[in-house]
């Protein structure tokens, strides 16, 4: 039997606590294994591998980002900073005395990942609140000191914090080679024309934040028929801007990009509040709008709001663009209609006047929670009557739908309690959920009736105010 031929690799250049680095590998080697094997650095600690625990976090151009869902090619000409790269010499960073001081640290897992989240929430300079500490660290799970220690090390810390200083280079360059096969190869896609090209002509993967892609891969689950192409540096795919009446989301848009956006902030906020409910900061920090798009996932957090916001998806390849409604782009379980040439590009959200939003996630925690449901409302109010309702529903299908029932009662009638439970009970008939491993089909109908009776009783509260 003839050897496995070796993944072809690349020379990727790069810089990691302020050393250079010339790395040959193949371009989806995850960061987390350079980091730990190639390089030796074993600071980074793995937990679950799939961006959850927040164990192998590290900063990439002072941002925190999961290691284990990095391909090691998007790392390149940026800098990585890991735990190590904290202290000065054998003066140890404010935050690792911290931490000692205020005993917040024990087992030694958990610790790094923590330190390199809690570090990148103190240079940022906000407040550090009780509440803005927990959401920092909210992507990082501890198994033995509890939180308590660690959010008073975090506020100990706080202020005595400096800036990262990026030392000058001696001109010495690390260089080292991972193992044969010791990763996938991803092609990289410098332009978007190129992107299209290369997927017409191969059939390949797009891959951008990889919190989806990378996961799939470390589980052999990804189907592998055709390479995988590196769409995260595409500059045309970002941005955020109002064109007339719609607000257009570059498909590559981060979560993070959407809660820190002044445009979303006053065309539609509840943007934003979607954004902070979707993982913790090291996945919002690479997690993209066309990637939740794409993925299709019955219980993506942003789908329910572009059904119920009547938004659409413009999908391009070398043929041209098209424009495809939400409401038809989702075929199936884990199904679209884009082509396998096509690539999403943007998605446009009309800004209706005098429109109300309104969206609910119910899951386990608040934090890195997968919807057990997840509900959108859109509607306007000709005096005390409700027009043009939408209602988008996420984990009670196969694929996000619209509940048509629901608006159908709600669509020219006031929010009083009467009507609120009508259209409780006209969403729990229509809507088909299943059993799994999160919720039951019972709990799910029952809490979507419940979370729109809510928020149409809350509405007519606000309304008589």
């Amino acid at each position: 039997m003839a050897a496995p031929t070796a993944t072809p690799t690349e020379t990727i250049r790069f810089t990691v606590n302020d050393t250079p680095v010339e790395l040959d590998a193949p371009g989806g080697r995850r960061l987390l294994d350079v980091l730990r094997y190639d390089l030796g650095l074993t600071g980074t600690k793995e937990g679950c591998g799939e961006g959850e625990c927040g164990a192998c976090s590290v900063l990439i151009d002072g941002d925190v980002v999961d290691s284990c869902l990095v391909p090691v090619c998007q790392v390149a000409r940026h800098d990585v900073r890991t735990v190590e790269g904290l202290a000065d010499g054998v003066r140890l960073d404010p935050l690792q005395s911290a931490f000692l001081e205020a005993g917040g640290t024990q087992c030694g897992i958990c610790t790094p990942g923590m330190l390199m989240a809690a570090r990148a929430f103190l240079a940022s300079g906000a407040e550090p609140t009780d509440g803005a500490i927990r959401e920092a660290i909210a992507g990082n799970l501890c198994r033995c000191t509890g939180y308590t220690k660690i959010i008073e090390a975090i506020a100990l810390a706080a202020g005595a914090v400096p800036a990262f200083r990026h030392m000058p280079s001696t001109g010495a360059v690390r260089r080292v080679a991972a193992p044969p096969n010791g990763g996938p190869a991803i092609v990289p896609s410098p332009t978007l024309r190129q992107a299209l090209r290369l997927l017409a002509e191969t059939g390949g993967r797009p891959i951008a934040g990889g919190t989806d892609v990378m996961v799939a891969l470390a589980a052999r689950s990804l189907p592998r028929d055709g390479p995988l192409l590196d769409i995260w540096g595409l500059e045309e795919l970002r941005g955020i801007r109002l064109e007339g009446d719609e607000l257009v989301l570059g498909a590559l848009t981060t979560y993070a990009e959407l809660r820190r956006s002044r445009v979303v902030a006053e065309a539609l906020p509840v943007l934003a509040e979607i954004a902070a409910t979707i993982g913790a900061a090291q996945i919002q920090n690479r997690g993209t709008v066309g990637g939740n798009v794409i993925n299709a996932s019955p219980a993506g957090d942003m789908l329910p709001l572009l059904l119920a916001t009547e938004s659409s998806i413009v999908l391009a390849s070398v043929r041209g663009e098209r424009t495809v409604p939400a409401s038809a782009f989702w075929s199936g379980y884990r199904r679209t209609v884009r082509a396998a040439d096509e690539l999403v590009v943007r998605i446009r959200i009309p800004l209706v006047p005098d429109r109300r939003v309104r969206y609910r996630k119910i899951g386990t925690r608040r934090a890195l929670a997968i919807s057990k449901v997840v509900m959108a409302v859109a509607w306007r109010e000709d005096g005390s009557t409700w027009r043009d309702v939408r209602i988008g529903l996420g984990s009670v299908a196969e694929r996000p739908i619209r509940a048509l029932g629901a608006e159908a009662v709600l669509e020219g009638s006031r929010p009083t309690t009467e009507t609120a439970d009508r259209a409780a009970a006209a969403v729990e008939a229509e809507i088909r959920p299943i059993d799994d491993v999160r919720s039951t089909a019972d709990y799910r109908r029952a809490v979507s009736g419940r979370v729109l009776r809510r928020i149409v009783l809350e509405a007519g509260e606000a309304g008589a105010r």
